[in-house]
């Protein structure tokens, strides 16, 4: 039977979680679905975990691939090799939300001109501690939300609001195959931000919608975000010069907000490196390219710490990971500021995913 949804699953030694993500793709209650797993050479114990899990079920397909092509090309192999009609993507060490994923295909069945939907999120981050992420968080999309909810169709404000900002989680994008196929999938020659790219190129050739509910748990995990910053950095000024030109043109508000990204991915990687001058520079180049009160309040922070009046953080991990996890760009620690209220401690969150996805408690994330 052919499914009606391929869930990919990019994954490079993920032997740890990736049962996890597959269990929790498996417990979507929409048939017939199929899982793609593409094992972008592992060298840990995944290829065989990936083996014995394939053999207890025929949805499970497996690409092996003998070298570490990246996440890019991982996810345009799954979606050539794809059967389904609808793609959901799912990083290897995150999880969905299978009954809300349900209800978003739904969505897809009853507007087949939408070309890409996704949703509300949670970020697990190495501190244990989980933290939701809205759309809402970013001012132009809360304006254009004007507090509704449900399923919301962007209509003509798609690209506006895709490149101005980037509040799109991959792990729980769904998109058509047929329209992935017609944009080429993932810009191969980008390793960071690659997804945001793909989404605005979506954005212009077809329906764009957002779910208001949480509806995926991502995890932000240490290693390389420190090291990858400046890459990731380049990277968005990349995607911004690719879509400038069609933005200044038809959105130039989105434009405005863009640069203002850009300058703040500056800032931030300014930031990092403990140069504060620079950060101070940036922060007030962006501010007049689109002005905002929390770009305000950066100014006036960067003001403060040249001065000695604060320290200038963030400098562990787990802070720094509250400000790129939303893996777009650095313009989510502007304009982004989840509710700590809302936080709770991630041992206790992780034991109960493991419960209802029937994973074995020496699981670890």
């Amino acid at each position: 039977m052919t499914p009606q949804l391929s869930v990919i699953i990019p994954v490079r030694n993920g032997a740890d979680f990736i049962e996890r993500a597959i269990a929790s793709a498996r417990s979507i209650p929409a048939a017939p679905i199929e899982i793609v797993v593409i094992d972008d050479g592992s060298t840990d114990g995944t290829a065989s975990l990936l083996q014995r899990l394939g053999a207890q079920d025929e949805r499970l397909v497996v690409l092996r691939r003998n070298h570490d092509h990246g996440a890019a090309a991982a996810r345009n192999a799954g979606i050539r090799a794809a059967r389904g009609k609808l793609i959901c993507f799912l990083d290897a060490d995150d999880i969905l939300h299978s009954a809300a994923i349900a209800r978003r295909l739904a969505w897809h069945e009853a507007h087949p001109e939408t070309v890409l939907s996704f949703a509300n999120y949670e970020t697990l981050l190495p501190d244990g501690t989980i933290e939701p992420r809205f759309a809402a968080y970013w001012p132009r999309f809360e304006k254009f939300l004007a507090k509704r909810e449900g399923m919301i169709d962007l209509g003509p404000d798609a690209f506006d609001l895709l490149f101005g900002e980037n509040p799109v989680c991959t792990t729980g994008v769904i998109a058509r195959r047929a329209a992935l196929l017609a944009v080429h999938g993932f810009a191969r020659d980008l390793r960071q931000a690659e997804d945001w790219d793909l989404w605005i190129r979506l954005a212009r050739c077809g329906g764009v919608a957002y779910s208001t509910s949480t509806e995926a748990l991502h995890t932000a995990r240490a290693g390389s975000l420190s090291t990858d910053i400046d890459e990731r950095t380049q990277h968005i000024v990349k995607v911004v010069s690719r879509h400038i030109k069609f933005a200044f043109r038809h959105h130039p508000s989105s434009a405005l907000a863009a640069l203002c990204a850009v300058k703040i991915a500056r800032a931030e990687q300014a930031r990092f490196a403990d140069n504060n001058i620079a950060a101070l520079v940036n922060y007030i180049f962006g501010f007049i390219i689109n002005p905002s009160i929390p770009l305000a309040r950066h100014v006036i922070r960067s003001v403060a710490v040249l001065l000695g009046f604060r320290s200038a953080g963030p400098a562990t991990f787990e802070q720094r990971a509250r400000l790129v996890s939303s893996r777009v760009s650095f313009a989510n620690a502007v304009i982004c500021e989840p509710s700590q209220t809302s936080s709770r401690k991630g041992v206790r969150a992780v034991s109960c995913l493991n419960e209802s996805l029937g994973i074995p408690e020496s699981g670890q994330v």
